[in-house]
């Protein structure tokens, strides 16, 4: 679910399908979640389903200045495949 103003829609939304083709059962939503409250929407089912929540764009640049960014700031680094929404904070 892509809410980030960074990306561009129709080039989600060209690409998700095909991507979600390769994959029986699969089923690309088609929907834009930045508007009508659809963030807080996204976040509720999020949560419900427990995804798992990635915190950097998911190229190794991204990781790599947010890891940067995180430890000038005295924070932890991004755990890949540790942080799910709706986990409780002990989980993490």
């Amino acid at each position: 679910m892509a809410i980030t103003g960074f990306k561009k829609l129709h080039n989600i939304n060209d690409g998700g399908p095909r991507a979600a083709a390769r994959y029986p059962g699969m089923v690309y939503w088609d929907y834009n979640w930045r508007k009508q409250g659809g963030s807080s929407r996204m976040i509720e089912i999020s949560k419900r389903e427990q995804f798992y929540q990635q915190e950097y764009c998911g190229c190794v640049y991204s990781l790599r200045d947010s890891n940067l960014h995180r430890k000038s700031q005295g924070r932890p680094l991004i755990r890949i495949g540790k942080l799910y929404y709706g986990q409780d904070e002990n989980e993490k």
